[in-house]
């Protein structure tokens, strides 16, 4: 299957807007989009949703994971499938701020838009009502790929049962992260993170 990989950090490398875009002009008739992300930039994730949306005719493949700004930009598919070991995660996006209390307040502004943002464009992929995706990110909601089609998060489940490798990322850094991942990092070394966990740059999610 011909595709292209949205792997790793959201807005790095080839997981970019430009980049999605770029390959998607090259297949104006139909294409397949693979993502296996924990997520990254929030202005990307939904920089390529409007990408895939635009297109109109992208079948979206989450293998691994698919979370914050990933599971985003996954709602842009036209029909999006999911392995049977995949996990899905909405949360709402976090930052790190410095400076004034203005500042602060300011930053603080800037997330409860972006959480809104969020919001409404899982509710116009899902079907269901913005407040209740509101509730689902402000718990950081963790789904198998079971759980997300039964809540119309994907179309369908893909069907080899093959286990698939997750992305490499510090799943610490999370609040509730599944206690696999939690492991895995630390078996692999990924948890690098400060015990002052689950803080992002201002533009994550």
């Amino acid at each position: 299957m011909s595709a292209y990989r949205i792997e790793g950090i959201i807005g790095e490398g080839n997981s970019t807007a430009s980049a999605v875009s770029a390959y998607l002009a090259q297949h104006p008739s139909g294409a397949n989009v693979v993502i296996n992300s924990p997520g990254g930039c929030a202005f990307e994730g939904s920089a390529m949703l409007a990408e895939l949306e635009r297109h109109g005719n992208v079948t979206v493949i989450v293998q691994g994971i698919a979370a914050s700004a990933a599971s985003l930009a996954m709602c842009g598919g036209k029909t999006i499938i999911a392995h049977p070991d995949a996990v899905i995660m909405i949360h709402e996006p976090g930052a790190v701020s410095f400076g004034t209390a203005d500042g602060h307040r300011r930053t603080a502004d800037t997330l409860d838009k972006l959480t809104a943002t969020y919001a409404a464009a899982y509710a116009r992929a899902t079907g269901h009502p913005v407040a209740r995706i509101a509730s689902w990110m402000k718990a950081e909601s963790w789904m198998t790929a079971s759980e997300a089609l039964a809540l119309n998060f994907i179309d369908r489940i893909e069907g080899d049962g093959q286990p698939v490798a997750v992305a490499q990322f510090d799943f610490t850094r999370f609040q509730h992260a599944p206690a696999s991942l939690v492991r895995m990092a630390r078996a692999n070394g990924w948890a690098t993170a400060s015990p002052d966990t689950g803080k992002k740059e201002t533009t994550d999610a």
